[in-house]
């Protein structure tokens, strides 16, 4: 028997709030998207605008949080914290 509860992941088992991050991510991009597309759609009434303002937004925001994440770790956590929780030998 394990004294492991039920809704406790496994060693080296992603939470649930680790595997839902890039969702997140994915989600905040897209309501930028929506919201540059409805002020283009708003101010000049193009639906071919619309649609290339809010592709574009949504991309440009996908690749600033992207960058972004690359640049920063996580609080209190080396890099060989980081390089030995991933499996990387020093």
């Amino acid at each position: 028997m394990s004294d492991r509860r039920p809704d406790e992941p496994r060693r080296g088992e992603p939470t649930r709030r680790q595997k839902l991050k890039p969702f997140e991510y994915l989600v905040f991009a897209a309501g930028v998207g929506i919201f540059i597309g409805l002020i283009v759609m708003l101010s000049l009434r193009d639906v071919v605008l619309t649609l290339v303002f809010g592709g574009v937004g949504f991309i440009v925001t996908l690749l600033l949080i992207a960058t972004l994440m690359l640049a920063i770790k996580p609080k209190g956590r080396s890099s060989a914290d980081l390089d030995q929780r991933d499996g990387f030998e020093p």
